[in-house]
């Protein structure tokens, strides 16, 4: 495996910044995207598996199998 480097640490306006290739920044916004759009689909389950939990116990007759 290769050595990871230092990150490139820069000061704009008394401020430190971490600068980071191109690449690595479009790789950086891909992998937020998809935890973003997994963080949706948790929070979707999660209020359907709530809703499914406070609806009433179907009587004897209709409950599946």
């Amino acid at each position: 495996m290769a050595k990871k480097s230092e990150p490139l640490r820069i000061r704009v306006d008394g401020q430190v910044l971490v600068a980071v290739p191109e690449r690595e920044y479009t790789a950086l916004l891909v992998s937020r995207r998809q935890a973003g759009a997994l963080a949706a689909r948790v929070r979707m389950l999660q209020q359907a598996l709530t809703e499914a939990l406070a609806e009433p116990d179907p009587p004897d007759g209709d409950r599946v199998a």
